[in-house]
């Protein structure tokens, strides 16, 4: 039965609907080879199936192949070149992993009953999450984030250490993405529990693709069924939840074409944009997203500084002091992590501060209404001006955990070249490639990965700059005295955290 929105609703919707400025101008879709593509059932299964055969491989391999890490098929792949790829994907793409990924991939196939085709029932409990833990977002990703992360240094993991740890790690995010597929319906766990998805969501918005958004926003407004969003006999409803007329950013769009195939209007296509745009024009901006980017500019800050020599004593001193077993300390990781967030919001208090205009309906608020809404009243205000501040440091944080994987890339990428010959270390030599002279072959030398990373750290400055500048000429002049002197001090700010950073590669070394 047709749905129709009423009039309240559609002044609701008509606000949602704001179009993006600028909206994306180059459609990916028109071309008639990756339209038959999109509109095929087969797509994601096509795209996702090489990764599944290769994450399973990584899987035995890490239990049966070689004992040397730098050997195994498993390490190699996983740590030398599949995080670094990932993170070139973010940067250029979005959420181009997402389109691609085995882990909600496989939970997606065993929860609908079917690889690929549309099927009426759908092997889940169908429960919703939680609308309370709905309004922090991706902050529940971060948080899966941060836990893996410190597990993943303290075994070694990605040292690497011993393969069979890669094993039960991959093998963990698989089950936990098929134990909340059977319990959740569509992919809550993609949405908000995946570990990548707070840092795919985040640094991929400095991507090109825009994602699927409608063509005539008018058309969305009064379509009786919304097909792409509740799904019909082409395809299924959004499994992300999103609406292509509502996206102003390519924050949440998982690329995976469920929206394309079911619109009865032939009204949503795929498309491109200008780099940074997600970071620096989404229509709204989201508080959450400010929190996962400093959550994770204080895990690559931690790894950067515990790779520094001078710093090796103070961790083994908190290990002695605190009776615990090994690098590192989670005294001094969540001490770092939280550190490095407490000193952006300090900016940011500092410069609201100083550059806010006066407000006396604060002073009124806080002089008319119990304590705890005053403190309410002031965070929001603060909130308005961390959130965008913080966007604009999305482009250095993703060149920050680009430059973070380039040492390993260019060290022994090559060794995947021996490794494929032989996964299981059963003396196989599949390819002729076993006993491959490039097992001992950089594509840099450590001199040109320090190089290298302090170029990427360059560029990510820039484009952190670009995103500030723009930013704060958008949402801040209006709330801010002195706009252009606080554009100066917001830009000195961004600029001293890129130095810093590329300071502190320069200090390691091309330390992995």
């Amino acid at each position: 039965m047709a749905v129709r929105l009423r009039e309240p609703e559609q002044a609701a919707a008509r606000e949602i609907f704001a179009p993006t400025d600028p909206a994306p101008g180059w459609e990916l879709s028109r071309f008639r080879p990756i339209r038959r593509a999109l509109k095929s059932r087969l797509f994601q299964f096509l795209a996702i199936l090489p990764n599944q055969v290769i994450f399973w491989l990584v899987i035995l391999t890490g239990v049966l192949g070689a004992a040397d890490p730098t050997r195994n098929f498993a390490t190699v792949i996983t740590w030398y070149i599949w995080f670094a790829a990932v993170f070139l994907l973010m940067v250029g793409v979005g959420r181009g992993w997402c389109l691609m990924c085995p882990f909600g991939g496989l939970a997606e196939w065993v929860q609908r009953l079917s690889l690929w085709r549309r099927h009426p029932r759908a092997l889940t409990l169908g429960r919703r999450w939680s609308r309370t833990l709905s309004r922090y977002g991706l902050i529940p990703s971060l948080i899966v984030f941060v836990v893996l992360t410190w597990f993943e240094e303290f075994f070694n993991i990605a040292g690497p250490g011993r393969p069979v740890y890669t094993s039960y790690l991959v093998f963990f995010i698989i089950a936990l993405a098929l134990v909340t597929f059977l319990v959740f319906e569509r992919r809550t766990f993609c949405r908000y529990l995946c570990p990548l998805s707070g840092l795919i969501g985040t640094v991929g918005s400095t991507g090109m693709v825009a994602g699927f958004r409608t063509r005539n926003r008018n058309t969305c407004l009064t379509c009786p069924t919304k097909d792409c969003m509740r799904g019909s006999e082409r395809g299924y409803g959004c499994p992300w939840y999103e609406w292509p007329g509502s996206a102003s950013s390519n924050l949440m769009c998982g690329l995976c074409s469920e929206c394309f195939k079911n619109c009865p209007y032939d009204n949503v296509g795929l498309y491109l944009q200008p780099p940074l745009t997600s970071v620096v024009k989404p229509v709204r901006r989201r508080w959450d997203i400010a929190v996962v980017a400093l959550g994770l500019l204080g895990i690559v800050v931690f790894q950067q500084v515990n790779a520094l020599a001078p710093y090796a004593p103070v961790d083994a001193w908190l290990n002695r002091t605190l009776h615990f077993p090994g690098y590192p300390n989670p005294v001094d990781y969540v001490g770092i992590v939280a550190l490095t967030m407490a000193a952006v919001v300090g900016y940011v208090a500092g410069l609201r501060a100083v550059f806010a205009r006066p407000s006396s309906g604060l002073r009124a608020v806080g002089a008319a209404v119990s304590r705890p809404l005053a403190r309410a009243a002031r965070w929001q205000a603060l909130e308005r001006w961390l959130t965008p501040l913080s966007y604009g440091l999305i482009p250095v944080i993703a060149a920050d955990y680009l430059a973070r994987q380039l040492p390993k890339l260019c060290d022994h990428a090559l060794r995947i070249v021996p490794a494929i010959s032989d996964p299981f270390d059963l003396g196989w030599n599949l390819f002729g490639t076993a006993h491959s002279h490039l097992y001992s072959v950089r594509l840099l030398p450590t001199s040109g990965v320090v190089h290298v990373q302090m170029a990427v750290m360059a560029l990510g400055t820039i484009g952190s700059l670009y995103a500030t500048r723009s930013i704060v000429r958008r949402d801040l002049s209006g709330e801010a005295r002195r706009p252009r002197f606080l554009t100066a001090v917001a830009l000195a700010f961004v600029a001293a955290v890129g130095v810093a950073l590329m300071l502190l590669y320069a200090a390691m070394g091309g330390a992995e």
